[in-house]
């Protein structure tokens, strides 16, 4: 059986990952009247390159190619590989965006509104529909009709799996879970400056900043991942994120000064 605690973590976090993309929208449109348009692209990229043709290449990788399955079995391996292409995917992505899409939306406050898009949709999808899956599937093992719904479409070793996962995840994996997708949502204005800054000030250098910190950034999750750290290990890399963010944040008031 699934707590009424942890099924309550679970409607709580649903609702942090509804609410907290909102509520920073809010705040950086009252301080920078920012348009619309950018953060529309925003989310439209991130769900093209990174849950579209980002999973295409996990899918070929990881699973299609016995030879490259194989090397990314070794954790480091896989944790320098799914970091650099987080990394590869998204930085490219935001670049296209504001290329193609965004030609005249050069201000500060359009990067602003393009990582709020990017990272808003992140927050919702990574955090608001796992978190409504594990919600319908706790129902489901409680009402005692997830192993009868599956039967057939999962082997057996993958619903025990789940129920596993269900019944045995610790109610601060909710706090550490809401923790994260803040941070990675503010992370993701940062990069769209860097890479908006890239674009404007024609130097190339940016881009590459934004590749290589965003795959740094990821490398410790990806360990986790592949179960090569603890959970408690791949989070504190967060907490060295925030002055990052904040020198992003400063910065870049000059670099649209000058």
């Amino acid at each position: 059986m699934v707590s009424t605690i942890s099924m309550a973590g679970m409607v709580l976090q649903i609702v942090f990952a509804v609410c907290l993309p909102i509520a920073v929208c809010i705040y950086f449109h009252k301080r920078e009247a920012f348009q619309w348009k950018p953060l529309m692209v925003g989310m439209v990229i991130f769900v093209v390159f990174a849950l579209v043709l980002e999973k295409l290449l996990h899918v070929y990788m990881l699973q299609l190619n016995p030879q490259t399955a194989q090397w990314l079995s070794i954790p480091w391996l896989f944790a320098v590989y799914g970091a650099l292409a987080a990394g590869v995917f998204e930085e490219l992505g935001r670049y296209i965006g504001f290329r193609v899409f965004l030609r005249r939306a050069d201000q500060r406050k359009d990067g602003i509104a393009y990582g709020i898009g990017h990272g808003g949709i992140e927050t919702v999808v990574l955090g608001g529909v796992f978190a409504i899956q594990s919600l319908v599937f706790a129902i489901m093992l409680n009402n005692g009709t997830l192993e009868p719904m599956l039967a057939g479409q999962a082997p057996p070793e993958a619903i025990a799996q789940l129920k596993s996962q269900l019944t045995g995840t610790p109610s601060y994996m909710i706090a550490l879970v809401m923790w994260e997708r803040g941070v990675a949502l503010l992370l993701q204005i940062a990069l769209s400056l860097v890479v908006l800054h890239s674009i404007r000030s024609r130097k190339p250098v940016f881009l590459l900043y934004a590749i290589v910190l965003h795959a740094a950034i990821n490398f410790l999750p990806a360990m986790y991942q592949a179960k090569a750290v603890s959970i408690w290990v791949a989070e504190a890399v967060l907490v060295l994120v925030i002055p990052v963010i904040w020198y992003i944040f400063r910065k870049s008031k000059s670099w649209w000064s000058a």
